[in-house]
């Protein structure tokens, strides 16, 4: 699971990252967090960045041969779909709105406290 999480560790005290929690093992940074980030003051800044590496390196578009659904954008009966990131929900995209635009649109109406900066 990933949660944003302040940092309890000395030199990052009081910083929030995007953290990566599995089981009982110590949860750890995770996405552009686990890099060089030099922390976020609110956890919106943490899920924003997380977000964002999502859309740039976790984005899987393809084509359902069967089953049209309506796009979570517009309503529009479609095969096309999307997924951000590993283990998460189907999302159903038409032609127009098959894009990681959409897709953070959705992601930010999906998870309270990511800010509405733009991409």
């Amino acid at each position: 699971m990933f949660i944003p999480k302040m940092s309890t560790e000395a030199l990052d005290e009081g910083k929030w990252y995007m953290m990566l929690v599995e089981g009982k093992t110590t949860p750890r940074r995770t996405g552009y967090c686990a890099g060089s980030c030099g922390g976020h003051s609110t956890e919106a800044e943490a899920s924003e960045h997380f977000l964002q590496y999502q859309l740039d390196r976790e984005v899987d578009l393809w084509l359902a041969r069967r089953g049209e659904r309506a796009c979570a954008m517009c309503g529009e009966p479609t095969t096309l779909r999307a997924r951000l990131g590993r283990n998460t929900e189907l999302i159903v995209l038409c032609r127009r709105h098959q894009s990681t635009i959409s897709l953070q649109t959705l992601a930010r109406r999906r998870t309270p406290g990511l800010t509405a900066q733009e991409a």
